[in-house]
């Protein structure tokens, strides 16, 4: 098996709502969900908006001309083509009343290095979407990069 490095990544969403609640007003929860069904809340930030940490593994690769392949509880899909879900659980019975996937394959090898070396975290803000979105190009950005820390001797 491959080695394996961590990425740690956020996604945002402004609304808690599911997309289609008009149509669907079942009760529901609202999270990250995990590849055991499992919703896990987020938090609201400064900016309000409802913010999710995690952390996925990338596999290393001999040949990164080839996409990232991401690992971890909250990947899915095929290994070139995973996604990560923020879902909408019915609490009243099975299924979801909605999921937003949000696409790894838009975070290439650059950005994975740059964001590793950097200490950051990949963030990508759902905000709006609707649900579904297998296809729709996700935005990731560099956050939360650490400040250097002064050497010694430097006032």
């Amino acid at each position: 098996m491959a080695a394996t490095t961590p990425l740690k990544l956020r996604l945002l969403r402004d609304d808690p709502a599911a997309p289609s609640a008009a149509a669907d007003p079942s009760p529901c929860t609202f999270g990250l969900q995990d590849n055991k069904e499992q919703l896990h809340a987020g938090t609201i930030n400064a900016d309000g908006l409802y913010q999710f940490d995690f952390e996925l593994r990338v596999a290393s690769a001999q040949d990164e001309s080839k996409p990232p392949v991401f690992l971890g509880p909250f990947a899915f899909g095929r290994p070139q083509d995973r996604f990560v879900y923020i879902s909408w659980q019915r609490t009243a019975g099975p299924g979801y009343v909605n999921r937003i996937k949000a696409r790894l394959a838009d975070i290439d090898w650059a950005l994975v290095h740059e964001a590793q070396e950097s200490g950051g975290r990949l963030e990508a803000d759902l905000s709006g979407r609707k649900a579904g979105g297998g296809k729709v190009p996700v935005v990731w950005r560099i956050v939360d990069i650490p400040e250097p820390e002064p050497e010694q001797g430097e006032a």
